[in-house]
């Protein structure tokens, strides 16, 4: 008998109601998914209409059945068809089908409008065009028996039949399935892409799923392309699956010397050749872009078989159903499941955090699913993901996939990905674990959409990690706090000198996005001697935070070391020094690298002349405040090229020499010939109502009114503009307020 198991109840009325359609040569109509007044299906035969109750019960035994059934008696009473069909998926006996009969037989004509699972089957059986529509079953049950029949196959292959096995009942049919199905039917290979999460593997599996049930073998490639071509087999139709192929982080860095040749004959020669062999990539988009980019084949090979499949973000009402399908399939209590119906879905389905592997984690089984409230812990586990992080990171990260995500506390928010995996590495070999670039990779795939996130920039060049949201760093900060082994590892291992920084500043907190670590300043007081050896280590490092430059020549943009860099570790410097002092000899070696850049021109003007006044004030370093000054001075004097050159330069004229601007003539004749080449030039320049006030203060009066017209020109309104309106599009059936509300309806029974 085929596997209903993979239905839901909305599943199997869909089906029927195609099966009875094609049974009786009729429309069958379908009602809305909700209280359906003892209706399900409803058809008109000759003599009259007739109407179908559909019992989807998985787990029940035959008691909960007939109580199930006697319910039902009210309501058909009310509807008095002229005839009744009661159709289930439990496998009825010949006195089971007479209980059930005898409760309804004023509408029906015998025993035989009482449908077990059999029954259904047999109807499939005679119907084979209605089971083609219903793919999650013929799939499910061909797939069984391909199994039973190739023993050897499904022990070599257990842990990708698992992994099927298991998402195939929660799996959602969507337009991307009969999309990727035509395009592996056409050209035998299928590369689907699209963003983390949005369910490319799944699909996939789907896919394989589907081959397997009709005869093909399965063949994962896991490392690379070449594990393809050894498993090829001429005598056999194979399907492989090549998940991830182009790795996590960008197409040149995962593949080794000559795959791309190989990858691309594979493809060629599966697209030009006969059904036999069929092949799945998935990949990311952003990904696959640089791969075209970088290699030519691959956009030649799509351009000419149109294998790319792109999917795009889950709409209203497949977020909808994929909650519904994993709530039908779990051991959610009745009580919780009326919550839902009641209006909880609406929170869950509508929520920014939305993913199915939160909605797999709160429909499971360790998440509390009897306890009332079940809706408000459901949606606080989307506000605040962290309270499942514990029982994930404790018990299903190695140890090396928890030093990634603590790791990534040290850095700034946004990181290269590069930055990253060396921070990681260093700190895994502090501590004696064993890392490689294969296994880092498969970090960041277990991280990615639980702990972390992996994005471009927006010319789609540089990967970057981050935290996926504030509190998974508030939870790696506290098991970094509660860790001090793990500290003095960190500390050790650092590589960049913010790593010190943002871990300081994440414990002493003082803003709204850092309110604190109590125990983290702590346990980092306890180890500041390793803080300031580490600080003297890495005072020189590039930094992680880099800065995006534009470069016209090439339309895109480089990433540099910030300008302020030293100025700002000085600043760090100048704070540790005040909490736990340093070593006035340490101090000085870190002045005189800032002083040295100073002397190169090097640095940002902006903090250059607020470390000056820290320096200035700072007990430890006044003495140097003379020094700081004069080298400070003489940069600022030689490099009068742009508005924010003589912003900074007037600025510290006035703060630091006690100079009256308008007491300097040459200065001011200076300062009008700049200005008034720069008013000269098409575009304007920037920073015009610092330069009017600076004019101002050098009695430049008739180059402030010329400033002023420009600003005024700048500021005046443009006629034409008229704000961009959008309206929301029309939603289909399946994604409006009604038929989701009556879709968790369901649940209220």
């Amino acid at each position: 008998m085929r596997e209903f198991s993979v239905l839901s109840d909305v599943e199997f009325e869909e089906l029927v109601g195609d099966l009875l359609g094609a049974e009786h040569d009729t429309l069958v109509e379908r009602f809305a998914a909700g209280a359906d007044g003892g209706i399900d299906l409803r058809w008109r035969l000759s003599e009259g209409f007739c109407i179908a109750q559909c019992k989807h019960y998985r787990k029940s035994s035959f008691a909960q059945l007939l109580d199930s059934a006697r319910k039902e008696v009210a309501k058909v009473k009310k509807i008095n068809p002229s005839r009744y069909l009661f159709i289930t998926t439990f496998d009825l006996s010949v006195s089971q089908k007479d209980r059930i009969h005898s409760l309804f037989s004023a509408w029906m004509t015998g025993p035989d409008d009482v449908l077990g699972g059999k029954d259904v089957d047999a109807l499939l059986t005679r119907h084979s065009d209605v089971e083609q529509r219903h793919p999650k079953l013929w799939v499910s049950t061909g797939m069984q028996l391909f199994w039973a029949l190739h023993a050897d196959i499904a022990n070599r292959t257990d842990a990708l039949r698992q992994r099927i096995e298991k998402s195939m009942p929660r799996y959602v049919v969507s337009p991307g399935y009969q999309s990727a199905r035509e395009i592996l039917a056409s050209h035998n290979v299928c590369l689907i892409s699209g963003p983390p999460g949005i369910g490319k593997t799944t699909l996939a599996q789907m896919l394989m799923a589907e081959h397997i049930s009709g005869g093909y073998e399965p063949i994962e490639v896991s490392a690379d392309i070449n594990e393809a071509w050894v498993s090829l087999r001429r005598d056999a139709p194979q399907i492989f699956f090549y998940d991830d192929f182009l790795g996590q982080i960008t197409f040149a860095e995962r593949l080794p010397k000559n795959e791309d040749k190989r990858l691309s004959d594979l493809i060629e020669k599966f697209s030009t050749g006969g059904s036999a062999k069929k092949l799945i990539l998935t990949t990311r988009e952003y990904i696959l872009r640089d791969a075209k980019l970088n290699y030519e084949r691959l956009e030649d090979l799509d351009s000419r078989y149109h294998f790319l499949l792109e999917l795009k973000d889950y709409d209203k009402a497949a977020r909808a159903q994929i909650l519904y399908n994993h709530l039908w399939h779990s051991d959610v209590g009745p009580a919780c499941l009326r919550e839902i119906a009641n209006g909880g879905y609406k929170g869950i389905i509508g929520h920014r955090s939305y993913n199915p592997r939160l909605v797999e984690y709160c429909t499971g089984r360790s998440f509390d699913v009897d306890s009332p409230g079940y809706p408000e812990r459901f949606k606080d586990t989307l506000d605040h993901p962290e309270k499942i992080w514990k029982v994930a990171f404790e018990k299903h990260l190695t140890m090396e996939q928890q030093l990634l995500v603590m790791v990534l506390c040290t850095l700034p928010r946004a990181t290269f990905l590069e930055n990253l995996q060396d921070a990681h590495a260093s700190l895994c070999e502090t501590l004696g674990v064993v890392t490689t670039e294969t296994s880092f990779r498969e970090a960041l795939d277990v991280l990615e959409g639980t702990f972390i996130t992996i994005y471009r920039d927006r010319d789609n060049r540089y990967t970057f990690a981050r935290h996926l949201n504030p509190s998974v760093t508030e939870f790696a900060l506290a098991r970094i706090a509660a860790d001090r082994r793990v500290l003095a590892a960190i500390l050790r291992s650092a590589i960049f000198f913010e790593q010190l920084s943002e871990l300081y500043s994440y414990g002493r907190g003082g803003s709204f996005i850092r309110p604190g670590n109590a125990s983290l300043i702590k346990l980092l007081a306890r180890e500041k001697d390793r803080l300031l050896l580490a600080m003297d280590t890495t005072i020189g490092s590039r930094s992680p935070a880099q800065l995006g430059v534009h470069q016209a020549e090439t339309a895109s943009r480089i990433f540099v070391d910030p300008p302020e860099k030293m100025e700002t570790r000085i600043q760090f410097y100048l704070q540790i020094d005040a909490e736990w002092n340093i070593d006035p000899t340490v101090m000085q070696g870190a002045l005189n690298l800032l002083f040295s850049q100073w002397r190169r021109h090097l640095g940002d003007k902006g903090s250059a002349s607020t470390i000056l006044k820290a320096i200035s004030r700072h007990p430890s370093t006044e003495g140097f405040a003379g020094q700081a000054h004069e080298v400070l001075h003489a940069w600022f004097e030689s490099t009068l090229n742009d508005t924010h050159d003589w912003y900074h330069y007037a600025n510290h004229l006035s703060d630091y020499d006690d100079v009256q601007l308008d007491d300097m003539s040459e200065l001011a004749w200076q300062f009008e010939d700049f200005m008034s080449q720069e008013l000269g030039k098409e575009k304007s320049p920037e920073n015009l109502d610092e330069m009017k006030s600076l004019a101002d203060d050098f009695g430049l009066y008739g180059l402030s009114d010329r400033i002023e017209e420009v600003l005024r020109e700048e500021y005046e309104p443009d006629d034409d503009y008229e704000p961009d309106g959008s309206r929301l599009g029309d939603v289909g059936d399946r994604g409006s307020d009604a038929y989701i509300a009556e879709l968790f309806g369901r649940f209220s029974d």
